[in-house]
Parts: structure tokens; sequence; C-alpha cells
């Protein structure tokens, strides 16, 4: 019996080992984003860092509804539950001041950014294929890959957050940080989640985790791609 729980140890720390460096590839490639490195050179426009705010709330709204659709398919106890403290977090775990999406509403009061405006803000091609390709994989029934998807989604957060807060910052001196910095800390939690949840998978869905990484990386690259004016339409 200690034979066969060690041996499975042993798979599940391989499929972990194998994520953790996929992923990690995938965020270094996002830093050399021309946005990320745009943003830390204080090189973005205002037009530029509001457009990123109107993606980013765009799929901050989104969020909630690729988790649901996630725990439609989910018949895994514990892979259950870390999906179900994530969403419960992404509605403020009853407070409805305190969800993410209202978070993101209070950040475009601060900035001056009227929510009419917001709501009315013309979506180009970029950011409606990263919503279209989030949707799309968590809506399908291999779990694995839509928990690739996430690992990489919620990994991104420090890189992005990190970037837009210091790119805003000219234009914006007296804004406070604490919404950026709260933001990173809440996804650095969910990602140390998410990889005990692909600890709960078998060896032989390795592949399928691997192809969500990939996927999560090219969702996050149109957005930015988008918000950089690549995508005119």
């Amino acid at each position: 019996m200690n034979v066969i729980t060690d041996l499975q140890d042993e798979l599940s720390f391989s499929i972990s080992n194998e994520v953790r460096n996929a992923v990690k590839l995938a965020l270094y490639r996002t830093e050399d984003h021309p946005f990320i490195k745009r943003a830390h050179a204080n090189q973005l426009t205002k037009e530029e860092c509001l457009r990123w705010i109107n993606c980013a709330g765009r799929e901050s709204r989104t969020f909630p509804k690729i988790l649901e659709q996630m725990l439609d398919h989910c018949n895994h106890q514990k892979i259950r539950e870390i999906l179900q403290s994530n969403l419960d977090d992404e509605y403020g775990n009853g407070n409805h001041e305190h969800a993410h999406y209202m978070h993101y509403l209070q950040l475009l009061d601060k900035l001056g950014v009227a929510r009419d405006n917001f709501e009315s803000y013309h979506e180009k091609a970029g950011i409606r294929l990263a919503i279209d390709l989030a949707l799309s994989i968590s809506a399908n029934p291999n779990l694995p890959r839509a928990l690739g998807y996430m690992l990489v989604n919620e990994g991104m957060t420090p890189i992005t957050y990190s970037a837009v807060r210091a790119a805003l910052l000219p234009f914006f001196p007296n804004m406070k940080a604490t919404f950026f910095d709260m933001h990173i800390s809440v996804d650095e939690h969910h990602v140390a989640e998410l990889y005990r949840a692909v600890e709960e998978l078998s060896l032989s869905a390795m592949d399928d985790v691997l192809f969500g990484v990939m996927v999560g990386e090219r969702g996050m690259a149109v957005l930015l791609d988008d918000v950089i004016g690549l995508y005119g339409c």
C-alpha cells in the first residue's frame, strides 16, 4: 500500500513540476511583451493605460462565469472545493461591495472614467478573442485544459498589474496602489490553490493541462496586443 501511495505522490510531483515549468516559461514570454516593457519604461500613453482598464474590466466581469462553467462539469471533490473557494472570493464571499468586479468599477471612479463610457467601450478583436477563448475552454468538459488556462490567467496578475501600476502613476500621481497590491496578493493565493488542484489529476491529464497553459498565454497575448492598438476594429 505504501508503494502505491509513494508512486501516486511521485506522479503528482512530476505533473506539478512540468506544469510549473510550462507556466513559468509562459510568464517569462509575457514579460517580453511590448506592453509590459513600455509600461515599466513609462512609455505608454494615458489612452493605452485606460484601454487596459477597459479590457481588464471586461475580463473581470466574465471571470465568475468561467469558474461557474468549470464547476458545472467538475466531479472531483477536492478540485470542486478549490474552484468554489475561488468563485466565492470573486463574489466577495457574500459581500457584494467586495466582489472583484466591483473593485474594478471603483477603480474607474478613482481614475475619473465614467461608468457609461466603460459600458459603451468599443471592444476590439483582441479582447473579444481573449474572452471567447476563456469561455470556450471553461465550457468544455475537459477540466485539465481549463485548469492549465487558469494557472496562466491568474499567474499573469503580478506581471500585468505591476506594469499598469507603474504606467498609471505619471498620469495619476495621487493614485493609491491598494487596488493593484490587493489583487496581486489574492491571485498569488489562487495560483497556489490551482497547483493543488493540478496535483489531484492523473498523469494522463498532463498534455491537456499543458495545452490549457498554451491557450492561457495566447489569450493574454491578444489582450495585450489589443491594448497597444494592434487590432484596429
